[in-house]
């Protein structure tokens, strides 16, 4: 008996608040969807790909376009190495038949993430040379 009361008058003096609560306006509530396109594989460079001593690529690479949070049309054109191997490896990501580029040094079994620009395109093309 005293436990349903109590939830009773714990109800009736939440009803404002949720009341406040469902009428925030859309506008002022944070939205978490972001736009994340995936991008295909990097096209061809004249560079040798380095290799492991199984012959598989060192380089595991991945690039995405993901939206601003403010403003959904802009895009950051990030692309993502990883190195397989333990040797060092230095790469060269640009976009394609262009020479706006990122230099960037893997060291062995890491990761390098870069933003290689940002345009309000969620498509782009990009090459990747290995030293």
């Amino acid at each position: 008996m005293v436990r349903s009361l109590f939830r009773l008058v714990l109800l009736i003096c939440m009803a404002p608040a949720w009341t406040l609560i469902q009428n925030v306006p859309p506008a002022h509530a944070q939205s978490t969807k972001s736009k994340f396109t995936m991008q295909g594989a990097a096209d061809t460079s004249e560079s040798p790909v380095i290799r492991d001593g199984a012959n598989r690529p060192c380089l595991n690479v991945e690039a995405a376009a993901k939206g601003h949070v403010q403003n959904g049309e802009l895009m950051d054109h990030i692309v993502s190495v990883k190195n397989n191997c333990s040797r060092m490896i230095r790469v060269k990501i640009c976009y394609y038949h262009s020479d706006h580029c990122k230099d960037a040094t893997v060291y062995g079994y890491q990761r390098v993430d870069t933003i290689l620009g940002t345009m309000k395109m969620s498509m782009f093309r990009y090459s990747l040379s290995q030293k």
